[in-house]
């Protein structure tokens, strides 16, 4: 109860500093393998569900919500395991269909027929199977950092955390969660530079961090998507990314520690609509490094 108390404290004075006050609901939802979801509310307009990455939470977007909220009406959810969503243990789970089944039933839940997406790392895998699969409910896709599965390689760091055994030694060592260590993170694969970054939004990641569950989901999910040499060609997208019937929009950091935008681009011309826009001195998450850019970007993008 203290780690719970503590994480929606942190987060309070999170979005006090930026200026918002999103609604904190949950969604109850059928067909996945949660139940209950929670997700930030804000804005009106045009609804945009925004898709957190790999080890993060739904308040990792506090720089981009006050000026997206003036556009759209947004839908910041909590993946599966993640921030105060049910807890989940990925483990003999098919990962691909888990994602789009999670957003399917979460749009079913709260009555949208069709919606934008917006995702990172993790959240653009997320969002990229469901456009697959769902293309007649996504009106735009939006891809900010390099999309989880679209490259087989990934950080050493990661790789680590999905071995079986190495992970829960290193949960003892520099994975622990401390502040430093998150600091540690955010410098060497998610952003160009923690300066611009308050204190207080490393508080909240730490006590998101100590969620009952939350280190289990995490691990788990390394697991079952990664192996020591990266990530697993069953859950691959670039080979199938022709496949995508929907315009794909990427926004992609100069500095992006999982891919460079070079070869992402390449990847991109598989899709047959594509844009593609490199944010100069940001990283696999560049609106953490440039969020009024960033912000700007995917406003066009929604009013194309």
């Amino acid at each position: 109860m203290e780690a719970l108390n503590k994480y929606k404290e942190t987060r309070e004075k999170l979005f006090n500093q930026a200026g918002i006050s999103p609604k904190s609901n949950f969604a109850t939802v059928n067909d996945s393998d949660v139940k209950k979801v929670h997700y930030l509310e804000l804005g009106s307009g045009k609804p945009l569900i925004l898709i957190h990455g790999g080890l993060s939470h739904s308040s990792e977007w506090f720089p981009m919500l006050k000026q997206l909220s003036n556009h759209f009406h947004l839908f910041v959810v909590d993946r599966p395991g993640h921030g105060l969503t049910d807890p989940i243990n990925y483990t003999n789970i098919d990962y691909e269909k888990s994602s789009i089944n999670f957003i399917h039933s979460f749009m079913d839940s709260v009555g949208l027929q069709k919606a934008s997406l917006l995702g990172n790392s993790m959240g653009g895998y997320f969002a990229i199977c469901f456009g697959m699969s769902y293309p007649e409910r996504v009106d735009k896709l939006l891809l900010i950092g390099a999309p989880a599965g679209m490259n087989r390689w990934v950080p050493l760091m990661l790789r680590l955390l999905g071995t079986k055994g190495i992970n829960k030694l290193l949960a003892k060592t520099f994975a622990k969660p401390s502040i430093s260590n998150l600091k540690m993170v955010h410098r060497q694969i998610l952003v160009a530079s923690i300066n611009q970054l308050p204190e207080v939004y490393f508080e909240n990641c730490y006590h998101h961090m100590l969620l009952p569950e939350v280190m289990v989901a995490h691990r788990t999910m390394l697991e079952n998507v990664l192996t020591i040499r990266g990530w697993k060609a069953k859950y691959y997208l670039t080979d199938r990314l022709n496949q995508l019937e929907i315009p794909a929009h990427f926004i992609w950091g100069d500095q992006d520690a999982f891919e460079k935008y070079d070869t992402g681009l390449q990847k991109a011309k598989k899709i047959k609509a594509y844009t593609f826009k490199v944010v100069e001195n940001a990283g696999h998450c560049p609106w953490l490094d440039r969020p009024g850019e960033c912000s700007s970007l995917i406003i066009g993008k929604m009013y194309e």
